[in-house]
């Protein structure tokens, strides 16, 4: 956990690219620079208001918990013990969430115990908070990336049809020269539009790149370790690190799921721009929808080091493996 909040530390907050893409969103790409755009903007907008609203909750929540349960265990087992009956044992030693040496006694010191306590308690949440509240912005950026891609496909898939009918043709419709400078017009926006996605894309990737390939090796080594203290099927293991491992475990699926809304809905992109009426266009604008069909083959993810994708399939292959980690450490 030190590496990955020193980690955040040097690759985050000492990075220009972390200023430059955060500045870039809290200013340009928010939703709420585009809810006036149109109707199905505006009730974007508001969703993904709303579902960022309820995942911050959920998430300090998740902050909160962590830390309650990290220190209150301790001390519940120091409490359980009969430390405080008369007739209880006078000969323990204080049971705590980090054992460091200190040049002061900590651990046979009623005073020195409640220094600790406060020490734990201060750097455990700031531990947390290093934890869940850099999930939390990057969670908060892919809400908004899905709402850009929803409104996109909105626009893709209400694109007007020709109101004209040509005589000359048999009935066939076609856009008249007013409606195809209209045309034109409108899939430079959807262009223009989507380039701005992938240029907030690669610069969120670039970003926290770093950060989410030490994120997954962190997930990776200690998945397997948790689980094997959690093998031992004893009531202090159990009391101490399933709660640590379910948060855990919880954070990884959750942070995938939530990077895999990119990638399934960006997958949409190519079947809706094939869906435009390109039969009723000129050759010019069929040109600017082939290019634009072109770019949108490949689904949007976010990437670890620019290499492997962050999603659902990264999140299996981890839990997999450490699966098998453990596996491995039980049998010897």
């Amino acid at each position: 956990m030190n590496v990955v909040i020193l980690s955040r530390l040097l690759t985050l907050m000492y990075s220009t690219k972390y200023r430059s893409v955060a500045k870039l969103f809290l200013t340009q790409i928010h939703l709420f620079y585009f809810k006036d755009d149109s109707e199905y903007a505006l009730k974007t907008h508001k969703r993904v208001h709303v579902i960022s609203h309820l995942f911050t909750l959920w998430l300090f929540g998740q902050t909160f918990a962590g830390v309650i349960f990290f220190n209150a265990i301790p001390i519940y087992n120091y409490f359980s013990s009969g430390y405080f009956r008369e007739e209880g044992p006078r000969n323990l030693t204080f049971d705590t969430s980090v054992y460091v040496l200190y040049p002061f006694d900590t651990y046979s010191s009623m005073a020195g115990y409640i220094c600790i306590c406060v020490f734990n308690c201060v750097s455990s949440s700031l531990a947390a908070i290093w934890f869940c509240m850099f999930d939390l912005f990057l969670s908060l950026m892919v809400f908004h990336l899905w709402g850009h891609f929803n409104i996109l496909l909105h626009k893709l898939n209400t694109f007007p049809r020709p109101t004209h009918k040509s005589l000359e043709e048999n009935y066939c419709e076609k856009y008249t020269a007013n409606e195809l400078e209209i045309v034109s017009e409108m899939i430079k926006n959807c262009i223009d539009y989507h380039r701005i996605i992938i240029y907030f894309t690669k610069k969120m990737s670039n970003a926290f790149g770093t950060m989410l390939f030490v994120y997954y090796m962190f997930h990776q080594v200690c998945g397997c370790l948790l689980l094997l203290e959690c093998s031992q099927m004893t009531a202090g293991a159990l009391i101490r690190y399933l709660p640590m491992t379910l948060i855990l475990y919880q954070q990884l699926i959750q942070l995938s799921v939530i990077f895999e809304l990119i990638g399934s809905t960006s997958e949409k992109l190519k079947h809706a721009v094939y869906g435009l009426p390109w039969e009723f266009m000129d050759v010019k604008n069929r040109k600017m929808v082939t290019i634009f069909l072109m770019n949108v083959q490949e689904p949007i993810h976010i990437k670890v080091l620019g290499i492997a994708d962050v999603g659902v399939t990264s999140m299996a292959t981890i839990l997999k493996t450490s699966l098998s980690y453990f596996t491995f450490l039980r049998s010897m």
